[in-house]
């Protein structure tokens, strides 16, 4: 039997959020199966209130203007959203367990849904239940959700200990479309690279990811170029937006200055529509994020068959087997970094690209996540 599912991401397309891509590609999935998605959103300045994107109708509600308490507005437009809509859907299924993702749960009580919401950043998503005021009606809130979704096993622990109910919590690591993300010969990697305009004879590392603190991106260019791209003669091409943080864009434009003035070692590209292309054109992958629940930019370099060095941070060390298929570091050693590198570029024979795709085939296709949500949302609607 078909199911209809509305998700909830705060933020969504053509805002840069991981969570809402990992919600796109799910939906993808679900939709080949015959399952009827759609996606409601929060609208921001200059976005249509209704959309389509990727061919699922998006929603947008206005959440509040000042700083403080703008989810009250959301929740009440969320609310007439979900009560003139009870009719059409079986599942609310929230992609973030934040405060402000949490009201679902109520609100799916009063529809006669079931709801999920799934908890992507360790540390962030369920960090301070109980510890104010609106920590205890994040708690509540939670209380009334029927599945829990960790993508990491430090996300799951977390959950458990919170008092939630452990048998609503589900582990279901992020996933990625393995036709999409695939690796290709170094051939194929020459010719990626001249269409890209990147050097075909050197070595290209690659990082992906938001300018961001909690990222490092910022961190990483400035070690590349300090050490000299770690005495290798490889170029690091940084891939990512502007942060929401960064008001006026004035750390962004520090690291294309930095860019800038190391052009044989260092690249900075704030946008690509083909990402893929880029992942299949690199040589490595850097992640250098403080912290992380299982980031999709490690999963897709992975799938497309190359080795990643990324910080030992919660849904990484679930990745990456040092030695096999990359190696981890801690946040900000430089040191260790370094000779994460060199060792990387000491196999020759290319065998931890080989068991990095090995890796993702076995455990982390989409394929096999939309197989465990279908299975998850039809325990939970008796459909």
């Amino acid at each position: 039997m078909n199911i209809n599912v509305l998700m909830f991401s705060y933020y969504f397309h053509p805002q840069y959020s991981g969570a809402a891509k990992q919600a796109i590609s799910l939906a993808k999935q679900l939709r080949s199966c015959g399952h009827h998605i759609e996606f409601v959103t929060v609208r921001w300045p200059g976005l249509d209130e209704q959309d389509w994107y990727e061919g699922f109708p998006v929603y947008r509600l206005e959440a509040g203007k000042g700083a403080k308490h703008r989810e009250l507005k959301l929740w009440w437009n969320l609310l007439k959203f979900v009560y003139y809509r009870r009719k059409n859907f079986d599942i609310l299924h929230s992609h973030g367990a934040y405060y402000v993702n949490s009201i679902v749960g109520p609100l799916s009580k009063l529809a006669g849904w079931k709801s999920i919401v799934k908890a992507s950043l360790s540390e962030n998503d369920i960090h301070g239940l109980k510890s104010s005021v609106s920590g205890w009606l994040h708690y509540g809130f939670l209380r009334m959700v029927d599945a829990y979704i960790a993508v990491s096993r430090d996300m799951e622990r977390e959950f458990i200990q919170s008092k939630l109910a452990l048998s609503k919590v589900y582990y279901m690591p992020n996933a990625v479309d393995t036709e999409r993300f695939y690796p290709v010969s170094q051939e194929e990697k020459k010719r990626l690279r001249r269409h890209l305009g990147l050097p075909e004879n050197k070595v290209v590392s690659l990082t992906v990811g938001v300018f961001d603190s909690r990222k490092n991106i910022g961190w990483l260019m400035q070690e590349w170029v300090r050490n000299k791209a770690f005495e290798t003669g490889s170029v690091l091409l940084a891939i990512g937006p502007q942060s929401r943080e960064d008001e006026g864009g004035t750390f962004l434009n520090s690291l294309k200055q930095l860019a800038g003035d190391n052009p044989e070692i260092l690249y900075l590209k704030e946008h690509a529509d083909d990402i893929e292309l880029y992942f299949r054109a690199a040589d490595f992958f850097i992640l250098p994020s403080h912290s992380e629940g299982m980031p999709n930019v490690v999963l897709e370099a992975m799938a497309s068959g190359i080795p990643c060095i990324a910080t030992k941070v919660s849904g990484i060390q679930e990745l990456i087997q040092d030695g096999k298929n990359g190696y981890t570091f801690s946040p900000g050693d430089s040191k260790t970094l370094g000779d994460a590198v060199q060792n990387t570029l000491n196999d020759k024979e290319g065998s931890m690209g080989y068991y990095a795709r090995k890796t993702i085939e076995e455990s982390f296709s989409i394929s096999a996540l939309a197989k465990q949500y279908e299975e998850l949302y039809q325990r939970l609607t008796n459909i």
